[in-house]
């Protein structure tokens, strides 16, 4: 079995992206399925199901997790720099 890689990129603002039947499942419009699609991502309860030509049931899938995103160290670093002057400021007017 060789080795790939799968990068796209989809626009939820285009019917092309879903299934006909999820649209009709889920409002009958694009923006409801989209809404739909989100708010299962949130709560882990979206699949999605890549099909090839070599594995028509489906090559790559699974459900997607809502996945923590992490506070950079620059806002960190930041937020103890605006506390030092806070600090620094307080104990020279005392």
């Amino acid at each position: 079995m060789k080795s790939a890689s799968y990068d796209r990129t989809f626009d939820l603002s285009l019917a092309s992206s879903f299934n006909a039947a999820f649209i009709t499942n889920n409002g009958g419009t694009v923006s409801s399925a989209m809404n739909a699609l989100l708010a299962g991502a949130a709560t882990g309860k979206a699949y999605l199901n890549v099909h090839t030509a070599s594995f028509p049931g489906g090559e790559i899938r699974g459900f997607l997790q809502p996945a923590a995103v992490p506070v950079p160290a620059a806002i960190w670093l930041f937020g103890s720099v605006v506390g030092l002057f806070s600090l620094n400021a307080r104990r020279s007017h005392v």
